[in-house]
């Protein structure tokens, strides 16, 4: 009876590691009628609280592939939320599970360019009122998005510079010395701060193996790669009955970063009040060490800037195994440091 009662104690301890960190989405609604996807990540066995962290997609994939790829081991946000946040994942519009607008249908490819920043501010705005209203303690909301979320980001909290208590730029461009961007190639040729139309549509569609793109070169662990084009391809409804399958994303994060790095700035981090950490790896292909160095000193009315840089790290830090423990150790470093506001 003791073994008997003690093997259905272990099951249900198993039950409970196993449940946790739970998850659960909901959509809300943008001021100009969009639907936006957000997933909270909780972990009811953390043992601290650090209150909500509020995550944005990357450039490409939606943000469940950004955030929450959970092969072979605990997700990106599951750790977030083990070390003691309570998670929200979005996706701005024209990402993932988010509401694709209407330069991204099929036949509008050389329309206006789709997903600009300042429409993004309004999908950041619906869900920060969210998580503020499911917020009843009032625990200080911290944020980060993963480069062209951390621009959006930034863009936000420029316009709204109370929203976040702390706020991390992580592999994000914004502006300084022109030129130098790596992926400068998509300019056109007589404008290098636009975006070559000729060349680059409203919308692209990237197959798998395009999804994948630089990745395969951080990594060749398959169950994670085939994971990460999983989550990434789910958003778009019409993925699989394109042939090749492939995946709609907008044009308009390539188009306004590539006026940032070219001297044509979309924001202005002076009115940012928030404790910020700028947070960049050593061989990211994305930010350049002069957005680094023109934002640290255009947040000026930040409650506190901190710069570190990933040694060794690649633009993927954030889901690697090998490189995430140094990115992790950053981010809760940060959020759990000093006096929280």
């Amino acid at each position: 009876m003791r073994y008997a009662a003690v093997l259905v104690a272990l099951v249900l301890v198993t039950l409970v590691v196993e449940a946790s960190p739970e998850r659960s989405d909901f959509t809300v609604e943008t001021q100009d009628g969009l639907s936006i996807f957000v997933r909270q990540v909780k972990d009811d066995q953390a043992e601290r609280d650090l209150g909500p962290l509020l995550l944005v997609n990357g450039g490409r994939p939606g943000t469940l592939a950004s955030w929450d790829v959970d092969r072979p081991g605990p997700s990106t946000a599951a750790l977030l939320a083990k070390a003691g946040h309570t998670v929200f994942l979005m996706d701005a519009r024209g990402f993932g599970n988010s509401d694709f607008t209407a330069e991204m249908r099929d036949g509008a490819e050389h329309g206006a360019i789709a997903v600009r920043s300042h429409e993004v501010v309004r999908d950041i705005a619906a869900v920060v009122d969210e998580i503020n209203r499911r917020n009843e303690e009032g625990a200080p909301l911290s944020a980060m998005g993963w480069a062209t979320g951390s621009q959006w980001l930034g863009h936000y909290a420029s316009l709204n510079p109370g929203a976040f208590s702390r706020l991390v730029f992580y592999q994000a461009a914004y502006g300084g010395t022109p030129g130098g961007w790596p992926l400068q190639a998509v300019a056109s040729e007589d404008d290098p701060a636009r975006l070559d139309r000729t060349r680059f549509a409203a919308f692209r569609c990237s197959t798998a193996e395009q999804v994948i793109g630089r990745l395969a070169d951080a990594t060749e662990d398959r169950e994670f790669l085939s994971r990460y084009v999983e989550l990434a391809m789910q958003g778009d409804e019409d993925a699989a009955h394109r042939s090749p399958p492939c995946l709609r994303f907008p044009s308009g994060p390539l188009a306004d970063t590539l006026m940032m790095v070219n001297g044509r700035p979309l924001y202005d981090a002076g009115t940012i009040s928030s404790r910020v950490l700028i947070l960049r790896s050593e061989h990211d292909f994305w930010s350049r060490p002069q957005d680094v160095a023109a934002l640290g000193e255009h947040l000026d009315n930040a409650a506190s800037v901190s710069v570190k840089e990933l040694q060794g790290a690649s633009h993927y830090a954030h889901l690697l195994p090998d490189e995430r423990r140094a990115f992790i150790d950053a981010v809760i470093g940060f959020t759990a440091g000093e006096e929280r506001q």
